[in-house]
């Protein structure tokens, strides 16, 4: 159910083809859910920061969304009148079960809108929630109103029975609602009709406001579960690897686990014969336009070795088998090569270097909401040798000066590595050195700067061709690490 991946490698263009097959798919459009409503809620917000756990109640958001957007889809509602039709069906085959009562209510509450835009229901579900907190709560919320920092003066007696109180108001009967509607969806469709598609994208762009985010994308993967009781519905979410590892740090103190979602997740991945396979139809689709009818292949216009190395090893080994990366480096190629009869070994090795410190910023870019100080770290690697051992890193003089780089601006301190970093150089100590080390060296291997080989005998391991995390404790001083060359021009790696 979960599209998973970095930039570039796919993921869109994965759910526009199913989108474009399948008959019967619809992409839900975040903007237009009204999601922003919920971070802009001085409700939500007073019971985030007083900790309310809100898990709950997004996730019966979501499954909301998705039930009305199945119905919608499954049944062709387009209009009132259709959509009471269908209601009536559903209630002259369930209302004798009396365990349907609270699904078939929920329903009726609800049908005479599943025909318009979902995104008012959202409001609707969250203005209830927020009269109930302002009904019984109206002293808190106002104090909190008035003064920023209310809930920090909060004795912790106060605060522990205030969220107790609350979450009677937050919990159960909405979710309890909504598994036994998708509980009668399910028995209702039963298995012979064909699959349908919810397709659900772009949820790394500005839809909610980043006080929420996370909790929201949590609870949309933990709601996508109880979808799969609905077999004819297939909800599909695209999802960037570094978005999810964000998720997974924010949301960790409420037990959030990425191992457990290993069996709802498809990570795409790319051989190098199918990436060579699009670079060549890439060039017959320019050629062809511009020049020939012939089919043209990328050995018919780049030189066949560069510096001994044939030419599309040499282009895919400066990627992480991203589709986006090898047409980003041919195209800088045609680029250096404008106006000429040819592509010489000089266009593709300038262009390598253009395209090694275009790779670096969009590493930084990529990973920078994850890991504050991601691009000083990265830094730390200019000038070394393209292989190392750990044990190079492992001094007191290499922390100072990752103290010193990340003292070079604010925005780096934000990161959670500077206050370990801080302690060692402040305690003059060199006990917890080699634990930044390997921290920084897990945090490389995640973003696919560096592959790490933890032992002579096992190959170098990529995360970006494994998508196995390397844990930092099996990192000794003989591990071996090796910088991506797609960052050696950029960082002058020897």
């Amino acid at each position: 159910m979960i599209l998973l991946g970095s930039t570039g490698i796919g993921k869109t263009a994965i759910l526009r083809m199913l989108d474009k097959l399948e008959e019967r798919s619809h992409s839900v459009e975040l903007d237009e859910l009204s999601l922003s409503y919920i971070s802009n809620s001085d409700v939500i917000a007073f019971l985030s920061e007083l900790g309310v756990p809100l898990d709950h109640f997004f996730q019966a958001l979501w499954k909301h969304v998705i039930c009305v957007e199945y119905i919608k889809l499954r049944y062709n509602i387009s209009n009132e009148e259709k959509s009471s039709r269908w209601f009536q069906g559903l209630r002259n085959t369930f209302d004798k079960d009396t365990a349907k009562k609270r699904a078939l209510a929920y329903l009726e509450k609800w049908e005479g809108k599943f025909w318009i835009s979902v995104d008012e229901t959202v409001k609707e579900i969250t203005e209830t929630l927020e009269r109930a907190i302002n009904t019984n709560f109206k002293g808190e919320l106002e104090k909190f109103s008035l003064d920023a920092g209310y809930i920090r003066k909060l004795g912790q007696e106060k605060r522990t029975h205030l969220v107790q109180r609350i979450k009677s108001f937050v919990d159960a009967d909405l979710l309890s609602e909504l598994a036994q509607v998708i509980r009668l969806l399910s028995e209702y469709d039963g298995n012979a009709q064909p699959s349908h598609f919810v397709l659900i994208d772009k949820l790394d762009e500005n839809w909610v406001g980043t006080s929420v985010r996370f909790k929201l994308i949590r609870s949309l993967i933990e709601a996508l579960k109880s979808m799969r009781k609905i077999r004819n519905l297939k909800t599909v979410v695209a999802l960037r690897s570094d978005l999810m590892e964000k998720v997974i740090n924010e949301t960790k103190e409420d037990g959030f686990q990425s191992e457990k979602y290993e069996d709802y997740i498809a990570r795409i991945s790319w051989q190098p014969e199918q990436l060579k396979t699009i670079l060549n139809d890439r060039i017959n689709f320019l050629y062809r336009r511009q020049y020939t009818k012939d089919n043209v292949f990328i050995e018919d216009i780049f030189p066949a070795t560069i510096n001994k190395e044939k030419l599309v090893p040499y282009i895919l080994d400066r990627t992480l088998l991203r589709p986006r990366d090898a047409i980003t480096f041919v195209n800088l190629c045609l680029e250096q090569a404008a106006g000429k009869t040819s592509i010489t070994k000089t266009n593709v090795t300038s262009a390598a270097v253009v395209y090694s410190n275009n790779r670096l910023q969009a590493l930084v870019d990529e990973w920078r909401p994850v890991y504050p100080a991601i691009e000083p770290s990265l830094q730390m690697l200019r000038e070394r040798t393209a292989s190392f051992q750990v044990a190079e890193l492992s001094t007191s003089s290499f922390v100072e000066a990752l103290f010193e780089a990340l003292c070079a601006d604010q925005k780096y301190q934000a990161d959670p590595i500077f206050r370990e970093v801080d302690k060692i150089v402040s305690s003059s100590s060199d006990l917890h050195v080699f634990s930044i080390i390997q921290t920084l060296i897990e945090r490389w291997h995640l973003a696919g700067a560096v592959g790490i080989n933890t032992s002579p005998q096992q190959p170098i391991q990529w995360f970006y061709k494994t998508h196995r995390k390397v844990s930092p404790t099996t990192l000794t001083s003989s591990s071996k690490v090796r910088i991506h060359p797609m960052l050696h021009a950029a960082l002058g790696v020897r």
